[in-house]
């Protein structure tokens, strides 16, 4: 005999296929909004936990999101201090003890470079925030080319700069770039999971409320 299926039992049917579909990716997305924050988080501990110096003044003033993403005052000094003694991206890449591929091929990997300015003595904090306005929320890896010309245009450009000409207008920008990129991405995250679970919702409702 054929079997009438009526839109409730569409309906069931939609809900167990997004239920299971969507509790997978629903799950590996939800896994993912931690790891976003994640890098700020590990240098906030490193900068703790070795009582790494600060030299302390105004904070770095470069919008609302620094504060959201970082979670901590961010001194303008040691950020000024991070671009001005970071090494050069040959120095980093002759000295890189890192296993990603890219690395070995000159590009500048986080680890190494934060391994280098702990070295020297620059704060974990800031140190991050300069990685991250160099690579822009491209990944953990950073071309040497680019990583050349943005200290080279954070450096010359400090008489255009904010905060008593400390910081360079350029790295600001940066800076708010990959910020943007990484709030950005996270909402993006948020907004795909709650259309995901909508999905189910309104499957469950029609099969078994209406």
């Amino acid at each position: 005999d054929e079997i009438i299926l009526t839109s409730a039992d569409y309906a069931r049917q939609k809900f167990w296929f997004y239920f299971f579909a969507g509790s997978g990716a629903g799950g590996i997305g939800i896994a993912q909004l931690p790891t976003m924050f994640s890098d700020a988080a590990a240098a906030r501990a490193t900068a703790e936990l070795s009582g790494s110096t600060t030299r302390g003044g105004a904070t770095l003033d470069a919008g609302p999101l620094v504060g959201i993403y970082y979670d901590a005052e961010i001194s303008m000094e040691d950020v000024a201090d991070a671009i001005a003694k970071a090494p050069s991206a040959e120095f980093i890449s002759s000295r890189s003890e890192s296993l990603n591929y890219m690395a070995s091929r000159g590009y500048i990997e986080r680890g190494d470079f934060a391994k280098e300015m702990e070295v020297k003595g620059c704060n974990a904090l800031a140190s991050c925030v300069v990685y991250d306005a160099i690579s822009q929320g491209k990944g953990g890896v950073v071309s040497p080319v680019v990583y050349e010309d943005k200290l080279e245009a954070y450096r010359s450009g400090i008489g255009n700069g904010v905060g008593g000409d400390v910081v360079a207008s350029s790295f600001v920008g940066d800076l708010n770039g990959f910020l943007a990129v990484k709030v950005g991405a996270f909402f993006g995250l948020v907004f795909c999971l709650f259309i995901d679970f909508a999905f189910i919702a309104n499957a469950g409702i029609e099969g078994w409320l209406k």
